[in-house]
């Protein structure tokens, strides 16, 4: 039988978080973890031992020549994904229920191209990892003292429809992914996520938060305390900004 979901999860050094994050997967789907395709990217070529694959469909370990952006490395796990639905999980979630068949199940549902659940920190207050499409000021807004995010209001079955998800978390159709193209690999780091949500949205497909489901998420906001980063925030805005598809999606 062909694996039902593929997960692709990058290493930056994360050893201990993926084995942790792998942990509460097999904890909280224990019944469907066997029809799980498991792809790990090792983007440091040698950092990550080899996990126990008997949990699983099957397990990948790409190991990386030399560092490659989040966009790169997701589409080259891609090219190997055999799963209907593909997944992409940052390494540092937890689950903390059950939660990729009950995002299914909202998928089918609801009519959805591409769904996540909510994401909350270790006090189980809400991320902002769903928003508005963005715009140069408000990524300067961001930074300013006193910001503060305002979630998007959910329907009354707790389905909220945001401009674009932050890809720490999004399940989708394999030929949804394949459709777009995966990530545009100019981006090396930040804004592929709302990129690929904006193309979604141009060709009329549905992004889509289910705000009943949650996934712990520790973030470390790299672009705030170094500069490297924050080089690559501001180029990656850079090319978001004057490129067709933000100048097309803003119409919308």
């Amino acid at each position: 039988m062909p694996p039902l979901i593929t997960l692709s999860i990058v290493s930056h050094g994360d050893a201990d978080k993926i084995a942790r994050l792998l942990q509460s997967i097999l904890q909280h789907e224990p019944d469907t973890a066997s029809r799980f395709q498991l792809i790990l990217t090792d983007n440091l070529k040698d950092d990550l031992p080899d996990f126990d694959p008997a949990h699983w469909s099957s397990l990948h370990i790409l190991r990386n020549e030399r560092p490659l952006g989040f966009a790169e490395n997701h589409n080259r796990a891609f090219s190997h994904a055999r799963g209907e639905y593909f997944v992409i999980l940052n390494p540092d979630l937890v689950f903390e229920q059950p939660l990729l068949e009950r995002m299914l199940k909202s998928l089918h549902d609801r009519g959805a191209d591409l769904i996540a659940p909510q994401i909350v920190d270790e006090t189980g207050t809400v991320q902002d990892s769903y928003r508005p499409l963005p715009t140069p000021f408000e990524l300067i807004q961001r930074r300013l003292p006193g910001y503060t995010f305002t979630p998007y209001l959910p329907d009354a079955d707790g389905i909220a429809r945001p401009d674009w998800i932050a890809g720490m978390f999004w399940l989708m159709r394999s030929e949804t992914y394949r459709q777009l193209g995966g990530l545009d690999e100019k981006f090396f780091l930040y804004l592929e996520d709302v990129d690929f949500c904006s193309r979604a949205r141009l060709r009329g497909m549905k992004i889509m938060v289910n705000t009943n489901a949650w996934v712990r998420h520790d973030a470390q906001r790299s672009s705030r305390r170094r500069l490297r980063y924050l080089y690559l925030h501001i180029k990656s805005a850079l090319q978001f900004f004057l490129s067709p598809v933000y100048r097309q999606v803003r119409r919308l």
